[in-house]
This record gives C-alpha cells, sequence and structure tokens, in this order.
C-alpha cells in the first residue's frame, strides 16, 4: 500500500511510426505521457486523430440530443440502478480501434439521429403554427379575406388588434380617417384603417405607439383569419400527437440503447484523448522522442511491448529544484482505495511523500462510529451502502462503499454503546442470547445514563483518540523534514512541537486528576495534588503524581519556546540572506510561538472531544425519540425520529469526521501538491479493451 514507484522512459523511433508505437502504450496502459510537443508531425497521424475526433463529436451530439447523463446520480441509481452492462472491444492498435468505433457508431445511430432529426422537423413546425396562432388568436372571429385589403392600389387599408380601452384615443390620433371597430371580447377590438397611400406612414405610426402591428397570417394558410385560425388550431393538435409519439419512441430507443450509446461515447473520447496527448512528440523532422513514466512492476511489460524501438528505462528520484514534478501513483488494496476521495480533497501526496490513504482507511471508521455508535443505525447505514455500491458504478460506487464502511464502523459501535436505535441491546429479548458471549463488551461505552462520570469517560476516550491521532501528524511532519534534511526545522520545531504537545496534554490529564483545581495543582493553594495522572500513573507507575507533573512540565514548555524562538530567528536570517521576505521580525516570532502554536496545540486536543459529545447528542436524540414513542407516540413518531436521526446525525457526523482530518490532522504535515499520474488508457465504466497479447509475455 501507499505510492507505486516509477521508472522514467524514452523512446525513439521513426516518425511515420509513431501511431503504433502509441497503440502499443495504450495496451499497456500504465503510462504517464510527458507533454514534450515539438513542431514536427505525422500526416497519418494527423489523420487518425481528425477521424478520432470527428468521431468523438458524432457520438457527443447524439448523447447530448437525446438528454442522456453521463453518470447516474444518486436517486436514479438508488431506484433504477446504473447501466451495469459493458462492451467488449477486441482490437490490434489504435487504429483499428477507430475503425471498429466507426464501424459500430454508424450501425447504432442511424436510428436515433433519424428520429431526432423527424423530432427537429416536427419541433419547427410546431414552433411556426403556434407562432401563426398567437398571430391571429385575437382576430379568430373575423371571417373576411385579408388579401383583397392589401390589393388595393389607390387606397390603404390594414386591420389591427387593440386593446378596446385604447380605441377612442386611436381614432383621435387618425383624424378623419376611416376606422372601423369590431369587439372581439371584452378586452379585444380589431380596426379597419383605410386611408390614402399616402397615409400609410402616418397610420403604421401612430399604430406603433400603442405597440400594435398589422394583422399577419403565413402565405401558405387561408388569409381568412378564422380560417386560419381553425387550420392553425387542427395541425397544431395533430403535430402535438406526433410529437409525443416520436417522443415517446425516442424514450423507449433510449432505454434500448443506453449501455452501448454510453461505451461508444467512453471509447471515442478514449482514442482520441489518446492521440491528442502523444500528438507530436518531441524529436527531430524524422525520429519521434515519446517519454513518460510507468510503475517499476510494468517494466518487463514495456519492454516486451516496445523492443522494436530504442527504449531506455532509468530510476528516478524526488527532486524540489526540477521544473517537471514527478507523478503520483497510488497503490492500495481493494478496502483502503476507498478511502482514496478523502485523500484526495486535501490533493495527492507529492511523488515519495507517505500517502496517507492506509492511516485513514483505519482512523475514519474509528471517527465516525464512536460519533455515530448504534448498531441499528449502523446496520441501515451499511446496509444502504451495500445497496448502493451493487446498483452504482464509478465514483458513486466508491462513495457508497465508504458510506458501507461508515455504517460497520458505527455498528461495532453501537455493540460497545450497546444501543440499538436508541434501546438497551440486552433488553431485547431477541438479540440478548445472540450477543451475550460478547459479555463486558456489550455496553462498554454505556451512554443510556449519562451521568457525570459516564460523560467524562466518554470525553476521556475522545481526547485520548485526539492525542493519538495528532502524535500521528507531528511525527509524519517529522519524517518529512529527516527525508529532506532540514536539521534547522527538525531540531528547532519538529522535535520541539513534539516534547511540547505531550508536555501540554501531561499538564491537561494532570488538571483531570487534580479534579480540575488547575490554579491548585501547582501549590498555589498550599495544597499538594498526589492523585494519580490518568493513563500516565497507569503507563509509568504509581510515581507520577499531579503535584510531579505540575512541577515538572512547565519548565519544558518553556524550554521549547525558547528553542522555537531561536529556530524561527534563524529561518528568518537565513531567509534574508537569500532575499525573501523577513516575516514579523523577533516579536513576531515571539507572539507566532507563545501564543499562537500553545493554543493551537490546546484547540486541537479540546476539538477532538467533539467526538464523544456526537455520541452524546445521538444518545439524547434517541432517547427523547422513545420517550415519545413510550408516552403514546406510536410507530409513527419512532420510525419517523430514528429516520431524521439517521438523516441529519449521519451527515453532520460526516462534516466533523472530514472536518478533523482536513483541519486538525491533514495541516500539520501534509502537503498535498502531488499531481496523478493520468494512464493512457483511463479506467472505463461501459467498456473492455481485450488486446489481441500477441506482443506480451
Amino acid at each position: 500500500m501507499g505510492q507505486a514507484k516509477l521508472l522514467k522512459t524514452t523512446l525513439i523511433l521513426p516518425r511515420v511510426e509513431t501511431h503504433e508505437a502509441v497503440s502499443k502504450l495504450a495496451e499497456l496502459e500504465w503510462f504517464h505521457t510527458l507533454q514534450n510537443p515539438s513542431e514536427h508531425s505525422s500526416s497519418y497521424f494527423d489523420d487518425l486523430l481528425l477521424n478520432a475526433q470527428k468521431l468523438f463529436q458524432e457520438i457527443d451530439e447524439v448523447i447530448r440530443s437525446l438528454g442522456i447523463s453521463l453518470e447516474t446520480g444518486v436517486m436514479a441509481t438508488l431506484f433504477k440502478g446504473a447501466p451495469q452492462e459493458k462492451t467488449d472491444y477486441k482490437i490490434d492498435d489504435i487504429q483499428n480501434f477507430i475503425v471498429e468505433l466507426e464501424n459500430k457508431s454508424k450501425t447504432l445511430l442511424e436510428e436515433p439521429v433519424s428520429l431526432l432529426k423527424t423530432k427537429q422537423i416536427i419541433e419547427k413546425d410546431l414552433e411556426e403554427y403556434r407562432n401563426a396562432l398567437d398571430a391571429i388568436g385575437g382576430a379568430s372571429k373575423l371571417k373576411m379575406d385579408l388579401s383583397g385589403l392589401r390589393n388595393l392600389k389607390t387606397f390603404f387599408a390594414e386591420i389591427f388588434i387593440i386593446n378596446s380601452k385604447d380605441l377612442h384615443e386611436i381614432q383621435n390620433s387618425l383624424g378623419d380617417l376611416i376606422v372601423h371597430p369590431v369587439k372581439l371580447n371584452d378586452e379585444k377590438s380589431s380596426i379597419t384603417v383605410i386611408g390614402s397611400q399616402e397615409d400609410s406612414e402616418k397610420i403604421m405610426k401612430v399604430l406603433r405607439s400603442f405597440n400594435v402591428h398589422p394583422i399577419q397570417i403565413p402565405s401558405d394558410l387561408p388569409q381568412n383569419p378564422s380560417s386560419a385560425y381553425d387550420m392553425c388550431q387542427k395541425t397544431t393538435k395533430e403535430l402535438e400527437k406526433k410529437y409525443a409519439e416520436i417522443t415517446k419512441k425516442i424514450e423507449k430507443l433510449k432505454v434500448t440503447i443506453l449501455p452501448k450509446l454510453l461505451s461508444l461515447y467512453e471509447s471515442s473520447k478514449t482514442a482520441k484523448d489518446i492521440l491528442e496527448i502523444t500528438r507530436k512528440p518531441a524529436g527531430t523532422k524524422n525520429f519521434a522522442i515519446i517519454q513518460g513514466y510507468i510503475p517499476v512492476s510494468m517494466e518487463n511489460k514495456f519492454k516486451t511491448l516496445t523492443d522494436r524501438y530504442i527504449s531506455i528505462t532509468e530510476s528516478v528520484k524526488p527532486d524540489r529544484d526540477s521544473p517537471d514534478q514527478l507523478p503520483t501513483l497510488l497503490v492500495n488494496n481493494r478496502y483502503t482505495k476507498t478511502f482514496e476521495v478523502i485523500t484526495e480533497t486535501q490533493g495527492l501526496p507529492n511523488y515519495g511523500e507517505v500517502d496517507p490513504t492506509p492511516i485513514i482507511a483505519y482512523v475514519w471508521p474509528v471517527f465516525y462510529g464512536l460519533m455515530f455508535g448504534d448498531l441499528g443505525h449502523g446496520l441501515l447505514l451499511f446496509g444502504l451502502g451495500m445497496f448502493l455500491r451493487y446498483r452504482g458504478i464509478g465514483n458513486l460506487k466508491t462513495w457508497a462503499t465508504l458510506l458501507a464502511a461508515s455504517g460497520a464502523a458505527a455498528s461495532i459501535a453501537g455493540l460497545g454503546t450497546g444501543e440499538m436505535f436508541g434501546f438497551h441491546i440486552d433488553k431485547i429479548a431477541i438479540l440478548g442470547p445472540i450477543f451475550e458471549p460478547l459479555g463486558p463488551l456489550i455496553g462498554a461505552l454505556n451512554v443510556s445514563e449519562l451521568t457525570f462520570d459516564q460523560v467524562i469517560k466518554i470525553l476521556k476516550v475522545s481526547v485520548a483518540i485526539g492525542i493519538v491521532h495528532m502524535l500521528m501528524a507531528l511525527f509524519l511532519r517529522l519524517r518529512n523534514d529527516i527525508i529532506e534534511k532540514n536539521k534547522l526545522v527538525i531540531y528547532t520545531h519538529d522535535i520541539p512541537s513534539i516534547i511540547q504537545f505531550l508536555a501540554v496534554v501531561a499538564l491537561i490529564l494532570a488538571a483531570i486528576g487534580s479534579g480540575y483545581d488547575i490554579i491548585g495543582m501547582f501549590g498555589v493553594t498550599g495544597v499538594i495534588h498526589n492523585e494519580p495522572v490518568p493513563w500516565l500513573t497507569f503507563l509509568f507507575g504509581d510515581w507520577v503524581t499531579v503535584d510531579l507533573v505540575a512541577k515538572a512540565t512547565p519548565p519544558i514548555i518553556f524550554a521549547t519556546v525558547g528553542v522555537m524562538i531561536l529556530g524561527g530567528k534563524k529561518e528568518q536570517e537565513h531567509a534574508a540572506k537569500h532575499g525573501d521576505d523577513e516575516g514579523g521580525g523577533l516579536m513576531g516570532i515571539v507572539i507566532e510561538v507563545i501564543l499562537v502554536r500553545i493554543i493551537e496545540v490546546l484547540s486541537n486536543v479540546i476539538s477532538y472531544t467533539r467526538l464523544g459529545i456526537m455520541l452524546l447528542v445521538h444518545a439524547a436524540l434517541l432517547v427523547t425519540v422513545n420517550q415519545s414513542y413510550e408516552s403514546g407516540g406510536g410507530l409513527a413518531v419512532l420510525i419517523g425520529g430514528n429516520i431524521g436521526i439517521m438523516l441529519i446525525e449521519g451527515l453532520i457526523v460526516y462534516i466533523q469526521t472530514i472536518r478533523l482530518h482536513l483541519y486538525e490532522w491533514f495541516p500539520k504535515w501534509y502537503r498535498g501538491a502531488g499531481v496523478g499520474f493520468k494512464k493512457l488508457i483511463p479506467d472505463m465504466l461501459y467498456s473492455n479493451l481485450v488486446w489481441s497479447g500477441k506482443r506480451t509475455k
């Protein structure tokens, strides 16, 4: 688990054979191309790329026109399921792959393209007739031929539809011209305006000021408004019927061809992207140089596939001064790989840096389970996650697995709290005998009573987990600086930070051991606290008392502060010598070390109490729901309350879990500035590329 070790590879070959070399690298899959384009290209390669781009564009247009989503959403997956069918493509090289895709696309796209064109024609006709209905709708009661009026040579005559309230004002504006009104309904009237040809401009200007225009009937319709309106209505109904039929036919076809269409889209995009990435490799006019990275485990296969060319492999090491950043390829088992999505929220690790995913894979369930500890809720969450995982694909399947893992952790924690839907497991008759062999483990972290001692116990466990988590981050930062040989930072920051953190934690534990007599434990009140210190006395013996810790830790904390201040001053001096910003000076360093870092340590430790607090909130909500049920609320209250708690608490607990990682843990040591390893052939959801295998051992 962690990161794969990489090799840098170089291929030298005749430029005319570039497409063949790319085919072999595509068969390898695990090849991260180094982008170093030149001005030289191969005409054959360019033609191949053009065909791939054209093919992808045709398929993409059909996908868009059909309204097909490339990823199935959560609700669609839940109720319908995502397409699970995969199409196999048996190929020898990238050229044959594109030819096969072209042949399959011609067969598959013929019917949907035809239906879409017909639908488009119907939509256009329907829009025209609807516009015509809108244009002549107000004049639908007029039974006169407009063509006769518009053919007059000596006179100008036109019919307008106006608001009835504007009639008097329009008549006054037109003066002595003939205006013949006809009331159509309570709001609208038609007016026929007659005048000489010289009056036409005046008539149109007046009517435009009222936002009125002459009735326009399309030339292919009868020029009688009443007849034209009746014809438009009839034709519109026929077109709407045809539109509904063809839409239904298209929807039915979508279901039939969806998996194969998505496979064609995915495969054509893959072919296009491969050719675009590898186009115009470095080199001369006649020879090409293709460079990239491969995992060490692929070295033999790479050499076998490229035995026709000059191929060179060399080991790589991280170099912070190099302009080419090494890509990161995470290699984790099936369970751990699920949690890579959490790592990616903070960015991938740099090459050679510790991959936090294996740590998250075990810490995440602990955090989530402790905050959401209920056997019943955990099992439901696990079942939902597994159901989505079974029906989902791609990224959603990963998140579903994460949900299932969180649910499983909550179930185990539920055994520790002894709770199932807020009821005591040992009081549920059917479950008592089943869990009896587990004995004291059931209810070891009981939250049902919510007594002061029980609350303190839960918070102690939370803080203990937080201390371990924080120490892990501090030691990981120390490891990074040791690898990078930052001696100044190691001795004046990393090691003092660890010592200071342990001293602050010991002081917090001493305060708990003294019964929270924070002032008195330092001997100010004359009382000597010889009480044991939680965990420390258990680990190191009875000689570790509150009084000893209270006296020993302050000097240690002050000593680490002094070392940190000295280190910060030297770092600023070093930066000044290299022309960098000198920072806030000595005063800025003192403020940062004394106020910022110590307070940060305290806030970080306290922040982990949310693990216990969320568990207590979860238990309190369930107690409320169950009491309402027992008081006569009925099953509706019990079921609805549990569903509500699961939805709200499940989301809140997720947010709190990821917050503890993103704000408390990652910033202490993790950079997350890595570049992802990009395979030539990505992980495909709807396609399987089956290579001939003739060139591989």
